[in-house]
């Protein structure tokens, strides 16, 4: 879970660092961040149900 998390935060920071300048960037960090948090969600759910 943990490396899950240090990934999804790498991920972000690259991202934002990338998409600060365009001009679509902004809604395109909204929906990956939006995408992060249900798949964050469901990781628990799936575990549960293993």
């Amino acid at each position: 879970m943990t490396a899950c998390a240090l990934v999804y935060l790498a991920a972000d920071v690259l991202a934002r660092s990338g998409l600060k300048t365009r001009p679509g960037g902004r809604a395109v960090t909204r929906v990956s961040g939006a995408m992060m948090i249900v798949i964050g969600g469901l990781l628990p759910v799936e575990r549960l149900a293993c």
